[in-house]
Parts: structure tokens; sequence; C-alpha cells
């Protein structure tokens, strides 16, 4: 009966310390986090959220938020969002050559996220340092490619995504675990000893740019107006020459008419020919009458002088 009590009682005893241990094994994970669990120093699991359990004193727990979006800046610091926001510059991360060995600042900003813990964990050291690392290093190999203008204007979209594809292909030979979500460009101008100089160019550029919209703004103005009128001129033309052809050819059909007539009647073609020019050309002219018989009374008078008689 001793016997029984005694096991009975360590029994008992082994239940109770079971449970404690089953229940110091219990632990939550978060719902943005995720759990990487190691037993005996090796990879075991990757559990999600929720409350789980691990064999402790033989497994560890390793928890990390992996939902969020994470954020590194280069070239500056936030140090405070304000309002007003404050910022600490960092000019030898900015500080970049382009492909055309001309200095720029360029600001920039990585996004990433956690996408396999035990990676991120284990696999490399420190994954923050060495995504900045990898980030600046990809920049500057994808600046040192492209002109200035395209780093200073508007082409800043394949810069940024070119960027994006070289540092997930260096973070991915490391087995680093996270994912590149994007590549902002933020201030990108010239270095201050020389932003004198870029600004001229910059108006200059404008100007021409303005005057180039300006130039062709007079042109769609004048063309149409001097295309309407030239096809007015044409069309004058063609109606001179429509009228100057119809002209001639009455002028022709008239003398072939008359020629006709002379052939069958010359004297009296050629009389009437005659009358019909004295019957032009007299209502123009100065007449004199003189009766007849008294000619020889008469002066002859030429008006060498005088303009316009006879005609």
């Amino acid at each position: 009966m001793k016997v029984f009590r005694r096991l009975l009682i360590a029994l008992l005893f082994l239940g109770i310390l079971g449970g404690v241990y089953a229940w110091a094994g219990l632990f939550q994970v978060a719902p943005d986090e995720q759990a990487v669990v190691l037993r005996l120093g090796r990879y075991a699991r990757t559990v999600e959220p929720g409350l789980r359990w691990h064999a402790r004193g033989l497994e560890r727990i390793y928890k990390q938020r992996v939902t969020i979006t994470q954020e590194l800046e280069f070239g500056y610091r936030t140090k405070s969002l304000g309002p007003p926001p404050e910022y600490e510059d960092h000019p030898e991360e900015k500080r970049m050559l382009t492909g055309d060995a001309n200095l720029v600042d360029v600001e920039f900003v990585v996004q990433y996220r956690i996408i396999d813990l035990f990676d991120y964990l284990f696999q490399v050291q420190d994954v923050p340092k060495v995504i900045r690392d990898v980030s600046q290093a990809a920049m500057r190999e994808v600046v040192a490619k492209s002109p200035i203008d395209d780093v200073l204007t508007a082409v800043k979209g394949p810069i940024q995504d070119e960027a994006g594809v070289r540092i997930q292909q260096l973070l991915d030979g490391y087995r680093a675990g996270v994912r590149i979500q994007s590549v902002q460009l933020q201030d990108v101008e010239p270095p201050d000893p020389v932003q004198a100089a870029f600004a001229d160019v910059a108006s200059a550029e404008q100007d021409r740019e303005r005057l180039i919209l300006e130039a062709q703004g007079y042109a769609d103005q004048v063309l149409p107006r001097a295309r309407g009128e030239g096809q007015e001129l044409l069309s004058q033309a063609r109606a001179y020459r429509e009228t100057r052809v119809l002209l001639s050819r009455g002028e022709a059909k008239r003398f072939e008419a008359l020629l006709t007539e002379y052939k069958r009647a010359p004297e009296v073609t050629w009389e009437r020919l005659y009358l019909e020019t004295l019957e032009s050309i007299l209502p123009r002219m100065e007449k004199v009458i003189i009766e007849e018989g008294h000619a020889e009374k008469v002066l002859p008078y030429l008006p060498i002088g005088r303009r316009g008689v006879g005609q």
C-alpha cells in the first residue's frame, strides 16, 4: 500500500512537472511576426502568428516583425518629422560620379520587407548594414552609366528600376532573406559649388523650349493663312487663264470669219474694216470741218507741242 501511495505521489509530481514544462513552452507570435525555432542550435521550423509551443531547454525561439515595410535613407537621415521636419546631411553617401564625368548629389530611399526569416537572422550578419552597403554600390553603378541630364531630369524611373533590380540580385546572392519593395530618388542636384552653373544651363534649356514653342505657335498661325492665300492666288490664276483662253479663242474665230469674207470680197471687206476702224478712232479725236471751196484760205497747222492729239 505504501509503495502504491509513493508511486501515485511520484506520478502526480511528474504530472505537475510535465504541466509546468508544457505551460512554460507556450509562446505567442504576434499577427505581424514570424518565429524561427532552433533545436539544439539547428533550424527546426518557422512558425506563423498564433499561440505556439516549443520544447523549452531544447529549442530556442527568435521572433521578428515581417509584415512591415522597412526603410533606409541614403544621403540624409530624418531626425524629426516636425513640423517642421529636421534632417541630418550625409554628403559622403550621396556624392556620385555620372557617366559623363560630372558630380551629382543623389539622395534616395530603399524600402524592403523580410521574406525568409531564417536567412535574415542567420545567413547574414547585420542585414540592414548589408542592405545599406549593397544599395550604395548598386546606385553608384547605375548613376555611373547615366548622363547627368538623365539623372537630374525626368528620366528617373529607369534609374530607380535598374538600381532596385541590381540591389535584389546582390542580396539574393548573400541569401539576405529580404525583398526590395522600391527604390525612390529624392533630392538629386549638382553639388553646391557648381549649382549656379547648372542653374544657368537649366535656364537656357527652358528659354530654348519656350522659343521653340513660340515659333511653333507662330507657324501654326501663319502657315494656314499662307496656304489659304496661296490657294486663292491659284484660283485667281486659273480663272484668269480660262478667261484669256476663251478671249483668244473668240478673237481667233472672229479673224477666221473675216478672212473667209475677205477671200470672197476683198474690196468690200477692206472698206468695211476701214470704216469700222475710223468709227472707233474718230470719236476720240478733235475734228475740224471745212466747207468745200474754202480750203485754200486755211493755213495748215500741225500741233506738235500738244499731247494726246490724234490719240
